[in-house]
């Protein structure tokens, strides 16, 4: 088990056999032989926060199960810092401790080691290992909260001390032994604010981070606490080979023999231009694709909401006004953001699509312009049923999303009952507000609601050579109904 005092090791999350106390004794070989034990090692660092260790632990445990079928698995875990305002665990490392590997990982291993328990499995140990790790976490929210722009510390109670810890307890807390970077591992370190100050961050030991000079002055200032760790784990991989800068050979070659790969050297990291850098970390760090980069109107609204972001989220450190870091966070905060809002958008119109109905309104227009065109009637019925359509689809997702019905049965009786409540709704509203009575000129039925004109209640062609039917069913005047009037003239009647 990894002491707390020791550094962190590229190992913490890789599996390797050791001959522990299940292993096969000598002389034994071939089939007669037990499978030897594997021990799994994963340091939860302070970076992590459930989502990112959980995953990780998962995933170490499907790659032991694929190299080792069979043979009985150990777990250890270690935890760098994630302490609470009274120093014990916080709510990260208290979930993966007491939900997350006994609810989740136990029935796959024998053994599981923790600060705070060891237990092992009395069942035999499962291989039937899921595929996907799935997660679902409805009552908490391990990533920042796009949907509005606040401070949010990883722990809702500081100590309050004004002045700033010595770098020593900075170190102890992220259980190092020596102050070094917590990225590259290279000294001098100084100490970095995770919530800056100026945006509400306090000087508690749980604010700060070792970083040497240059990841100092790329690190992001933002309000969000998980995104500077999540920078920090992002970091941490891209510039990995760093951590073996100036490592004497025999501890690598050591490393080497007990099946630690170390990677001594990395990419070069190309001179880029900053929206080059900002572009390179929304692709490395955010899974951005060329789609989001795309130019159009949304381009405008995502500048637009990546300003205000920047004003209300993001300060200003070392005097420098940008940083790659920084406005990469705040373009995927604007981006999540408008996100939200075109699908809230997109589910509005779908609401007020019955009450506006453009497509129907347009085709009805055309079949009273052109009567005798087969095209326009059939361009009208085409527009019916796909206005019929777009209801009866909001009409079934509204009854599902109320009543949380589960057959289609329970959807159809829903249906019915809410036609027949419509349909006395409108009976009731057209005998409140609606006048009915014939017209003069031709006999056909009129009528208006409230104080607007009389209309024709039925289609334009049968009050054809009616001088009231001279304004079309959308109030704009109609030439070809005036001349029919004209060339018709009603009857009179004494």
């Amino acid at each position: 088990m990894t002491d707390s005092s020791q550094k962190p090791t590229t190992a913490q999350c890789s599996a390797r056999p050791e001959a522990a106390q299940d292993a096969a004794p000598p002389g034994q070989s071939g089939a007669d032989a037990k499978p030897k034990g594997i021990a799994l090692y994963h340091d939860m660092r302070v970076e992590e926060d459930f989502t990112k260790c959980a995953t990780r632990l998962f995933s170490i445990l499907k790659k032991a199960a694929a190299t080792s079928p069979g043979a009985p698995r150990y777990l250890y875990l270690h935890i760098q810092g994630h302490r609470n305002a009274v120093g014990g665990y916080d709510g990260d490392a208290l979930e993966i401790i007491r939900e997350f590997l006994l609810g989740c990982l136990l029935p796959y291993l024998t053994k599981i080691d923790t600060p705070l328990y060891q237990v092992r499995n009395l069942e035999p140990q499962r291989e039937d290992i899921p595929d996907v790790l799935h997660m679902r976490d409805p009552d908490r929210e391990h990533a920042y909260d796009h949907r509005e722009l606040r401070i949010r510390n990883r722990d809702s109670h500081p100590d309050g001390r004004r002045s700033r810890p010595p770098v020593r307890a900075i170190a102890d807390y992220l259980g190092l032994d020596e102050p070094v970077c917590l990225i590259c591992w290279q000294k001098p370190v100084e100490r970095a604010h995770v919530v800056p100050e100026s945006l509400g961050g306090s000087n508690d030991v749980r604010n700060f981070a070792l970083l040497c000079p240059r990841h100092h002055r790329e690190a992001p200032d933002v309000a969000d606490a998980e995104a500077f760790w999540s920078w920090v784990d992002y970091a941490s991989e891209r510039d990995d080979h760093m951590k073996w800068e100036g490592a004497e050979p025999e501890v690598l070659a050591k490393a080497e023999r007990v099946g630690l790969h170390i990677e001594t050297s990395g990419p070069v990291r190309k001179s880029l231009r900053h929206f080059d850098k900002v572009r390179d970390e929304l692709v490395r760090h955010y899974g951005w694709c060329p789609e989001d980069f795309a130019g159009g109107d949304h381009w405008g609204l995502l500048m637009a909401e990546f300003h205000t972001v920047m004003d209300a989220a993001t300060s200003t450190h070392f005097n420098v006004a940008k940083k790659a870091s920084t406005e990469a966070w705040a373009f995927e905060v604007a981006r999540r953001r408008l996100r939200d809002r075109g699908t809230e958008h997109e589910a509005r119109e779908e609401r007020t699509a019955v009450s506006s109905r453009p497509s129907v309104e347009l085709a009805e227009r055309i079949v009273r312009k052109s009567s005798d065109s087969g095209a326009a009637r059939s361009l009208a019925d085409a527009a019916r049923r796909a206005d019929i359509a777009i209801e009866a689809a909001a009409l079934v997702r509204d009854i599902i999303g109320a009543e949380g019905v589960g057959s289609a049965e329970e959807v159809l009786r829903g249906i019915k009952e809410e036609v027949a409540d419509r349909t006395a709704q409108f009976e009731r509203l057209a005998n409140e507000v609606m006048e009915h009575a014939v017209c003069r000129h031709c006999g056909h039925a009129i009528a208006r609601i409230g104080d607007a004109s009389w209309r024709h209640s039925a289609a334009a062609p049968m009050s054809r050579g009616c001088r009231a039917a001279s304004f079309d069913r959308d109030g704009t005047w109609d030439d070809s109904l005036d001349r029919a009037w004209k060339a018709s003239p009603p009857k009179t009647y004494r």
